[in-house]
């Protein structure tokens, strides 16, 4: 859950309160602000003003602006009070409210709102700003990359080159997302490499079948496996070394041998795969031989039905390999410096396409600042799978089979025309790949309105609830609050990610209206609930205990009292007395009774004097009530001294007819008694 300022959002239900920017601040010879207010009053504001100019190739105009109203800690730098900061917040967002809001970002405050027709991204700067209410408002420029890294060998990788791969032009529209993990099944890596740092996964060991963090080696045996993954992912634009083909992807190494020659079964390499794509990585990289296997592409048909693709190198034997290519694995061939099949490069009907193979410059296992020249299918392979990544990170929601597409589609024809039983689709092309991808295309439904708001009112406090929204990227709810019925504020700091909500410490009496938005993932947020409105009250007074019996035994007799004695060792007596001339004794061992009903009455207490003489630690004196089947202590008593107070009983004792109490003592001898007075029975009415 994001934090977002207190006063995201306030809005206007009557939609004639939201008048167009031009009656709020006329348009006619305001120029463009591009600083923020310094701390004055609305009525003195100056500002530094300036134009907003493009620059064609670095930055341009797109007919959207961002706009960021007051923050709180802004306000107070300006000696704003609460209130005025409030007043400054709901009119600027009714301002960009009038100009139509494209897309929110609470996590920063800031809205994207787009130009009207007939006016300049200029000219609505200069009225926002104009009313003090915005930190800042600016282009929300279209600008344009570096066109190529600034890696220290990147000069050496003619492949990159723009008569080759194209990859500045590729770099230009997508460098790779971290997200999207090519997974080098080899053998092994310099995890420790300067240019293989970044956006590294946790590796496999495949024969001993353990994560890295479960001990598995993934330290390179041979060299070759820090070789292509150089090639498909060494860091990029970071001033040092090379640069791979999708040089911000993530990469992981799956080291398939532990072998220093490197030898892997056939077994390891596809488990590799399959594990690799279990893990959610897109694409995995086999740069070794045996292609032709059958395993190879029943695992390469398991591989997509995860979501991802399998690509191998041809091989290195200048063989013909027959098959169809229209399979489950991209097999990749090696083209040299002047696109021409490499004279090692395996080709033939099972190969898709190729990629450059030859020289190509990439990071060495020898030293965590080394690197080398390689040649070989294998490094074509992890090239591919690098441009796979591309495609892949520029629109993640593409298939398998739509990369594939993508990948052929804009390769390079060499050899025969058209797909031929050499080159097949031909040499892979980053530049026009990456610009034939079309880019994932941001969320901009927004969430049905809330639905089935209630409200129901307490004490100083109004409890919502409302259905659950079926939306599946949903981010929260936020709840809106008026007292007027018509101006509403949102009093949800955060989104809530449950469908209630409880507004405390409100005024009884004072009737509170609210409505709930949704908000999705994407920061598109839903039309408003219906309202609804509740009026918290006070609760009424609790009603007061009624006292059922009372007797302080003044009669100087038990039974004119009503009480039941076990036998005459519980009699009235003036040496009992804690008020008045009478109390009452039990001696020995004894009890005293009394009944009483206390239907229509409940939480009853039961409030006694009582004392106790020559009791053993073994002897009390008990306070006892009937629970219809057996007697239950409440309260048991050994001071010396009189001491009053009420015993609260439990909830069955209320509402009985047959409710009794009883005092009893366990002692043994003459000597030893317990003193009883003021006794009174109360309860609360139930109705």
């Amino acid at each position: 859950m994001k934090n977002r300022p207190i006063s995201r959002w306030l809005v206007s239900i009557a939609g004639a309160i939201v008048a167009p920017l031009s009656a709020i601040v006329p348009t006619a010879a305001v120029p463009v602000f591009i600083a923020t207010l310094p701390a004055v009053s609305s009525a003195e504001a100056q500002v530094v003003l300036h134009l907003f100019e493009e620059i064609p190739g670095e930055r341009q105009f797109s007919g959207v602006l961002i706009a960021r109203p007051l923050q709180p800690e802004k306000a107070a730098e300006r000696g704003l009070s609460e209130a005025a900061y409030a007043r400054a917040v709901a009119q600027a967002e009714r301002d960009l409210r009038a100009l139509g809001i494209a897309r929110h970002f609470p996590e920063v405050g800031e809205y994207l709102v787009k130009v009207p027709a007939g006016e300049t991204e200029n000219t609505v700067i200069a009225r926002l700003m104009a009313t003090g209410n915005f930190e800042y408002v600016e282009p929300d420029w279209i600008v344009f990359p570096v066109a190529c890294p600034d890696d220290s060998q990147f000069s050496q990788q003619w492949h990159h080159a723009a008569n080759r791969l194209g990859s500045c032009a590729a770099w230009d529209l997508e460098t790779g997302s971290p997200d999207i993990v090519i997974a080098i099944c080899d053998t092994g890596i310099l995890a420790t490499h300067q240019d293989l740092l970044l956006h590294k996964r946790e590796g496999y060991n495949v024969p001993s079948q353990k994560w890295e963090s479960q001990g598995g080696a993934i330290n390179d045996v041979n060299g070759h496996g820090t070789n292509c993954s150089g090639s498909a992912a060494a860091n990029g634009n970071n001033a040092v070394g090379v640069a791979g083909m999708g040089w911000n992807l993530g990469h992981r190494t799956m080291r398939v041998t532990d072998s220093a020659d490197g030898s892997a079964s056939i077994s390891n390499l596809t488990l590799a795969a399959r594990v690799a794509a279990d893990a959610g990585d897109k694409v995995a990289s086999v740069s070794y031989s045996g292609v032709n296997s059958s395993t190879v592409f029943t695992t390469g048909t398991y591989v997509r039905s995860k979501g991802a693709l399998l690509v191998w190198a041809a091989g290195n034997s200048n063989a013909n390999l027959s098959g169809n290519r229209e399979d489950s694995v991209i097999v990749v061939g090696a083209t040299d410096q002047n696109d021409l099949r490499a004279s090692f490069s395996n080709y033939g009907t099972l190969v898709d396409l190729f990629a450059p193979g030859v020289s190509i410059r990439t990071t060495s296992r020898t030293s965590t600042t080394s690197y080398t020249s390689v040649s070989g299918t294998s490094f074509a392979c992890p090239i591919t799978a690098g441009l796979c990544g591309l495609i892949w990170s520029r629109n993640p929601s593409l298939t398998p089979a739509e990369v594939e597409a993508i990948l052929r589609a804009t390769c390079v024809d060499l050899g025969t025309a058209g797909v031929d039983g050499t080159f097949g689709y031909g040499r892979i092309n980053a530049a026009a790949a990456i610009a034939m991808t079309p880019p994932d295309a941001p969320d901009t439904t927004p969430p049905a309105a809330p639905s089935g708001l209630v409200a129901t009112a307490g004490d100083a406090r109004v409890d919502l609830a409302w259905n659950a929204s079926p939306e599946s990227d949903l981010a929260g709810y936020a709840v809106f609050r008026s007292t007027d019925g018509t101006n509403f504020a949102e009093i949800t700091p955060a989104l809530l990610t449950g469908a209630t909500f409880a507004d405390t410490g409100l005024v009884n009496g004072t009737t509170y209206s609210y409505f709930v938005v949704a908000e999705d993932d994407a920061g598109n947020a839903s039309p408003a609930s219906a309202i609804v409105a509740a009026t918290p009250v006070a609760p009424p007074p609790p009603p007061e205990p009624v006292t059922l019996f009372a007797d302080g035994f003044e009669s100087g007799n038990l039974t004119t009292g009503g009480w039941t004695r076990q036998n005459t060792n519980s009699f009235a007596s003036t040496a009992a007395t804690f008020d008045g001339a009478w109390g009452a004794r039990v001696l020995r061992t004894s009890w005293m009774q009394r009944s009483i009903s206390t239907v229509g009455y409940g939480s009853i207490e039961l409030n006694v004097a009582r004392r106790t003489a020559g009791l053993e630690s073994s002897e009390w004196l008990f306070v006892e009530w009937w629970n219809g089947s057996a007697w239950t202590i409440a309260a048991q008593v050994r001071n010396n001294a009189f001491s009053q107070g009420w015993i609260s009983l439990p909830a069955g004792a209320s509402n009985r007819a047959d409710f009794r109490f009883r005092f009893r003592t366990n002692a043994n001898r003459n000597d030893e008694w317990a003193d009883i007075d003021a006794v009174e029975l109360r309860g609360v009415p139930l109705n």
